[in-house]
């Protein structure tokens, strides 16, 4: 009886071990699309073009759709009202596409590492800089 119940708990702590890396590739996935869309509305911004194009338009539309699944299965419904609170703002301009998209990239940053929410506002959590660095501002 004892090895069956150590084995039930060794299958189950392996399959939620597997459905957060998932969910974690997921997220990473996410976020480089995000990037990148990102990274063409600043080319876009940087040549002067104001409105968004048609393609940059669909290309960042689709991606935000699909932000929504990735955050709908986090079952978070703060970041789903957020996601599609954003998206729900006008979408005509580059730079507005731009802050929707970072938006969407800060909901996901706090779902991949939820204790970056617990952070006192005045704690930089800059890679190199050790754990906890307080701002001395």
């Amino acid at each position: 009886m004892l090895i069956e119940n150590a084995t039930a708990e060794l299958h189950q702590a392996r399959l939620r071990h597997q459905r957060e890396l998932a969910e974690r590739t997921r997220f990473r996935r996410l976020v480089e699309q995000v990037d990148e869309v990102i990274e063409l509305c600043e080319e876009t911004h940087l040549q002067g073009i104001k409105e968004a194009p048609r393609d940059l338009a669909r290309q960042s539309g689709q991606l935000l759709q699909v932000a929504v699944g990735v955050v709908k299965g986090a079952d978070d419904e703060v970041a789903l009202r957020t996601v599609t609170d954003a998206l729900a703002r006008r979408q005509v301009k580059v730079t507005e596409i731009m802050d929707i998209l970072w938006t969407v990239q800060e909901v996901v940053f706090d779902l991949m590492l939820p204790w970056r929410t617990d952070l006192p506002e005045d704690v930089d959590v800059t890679p190199g800089a050790g754990i906890w660095r307080y701002n001395a501002a």
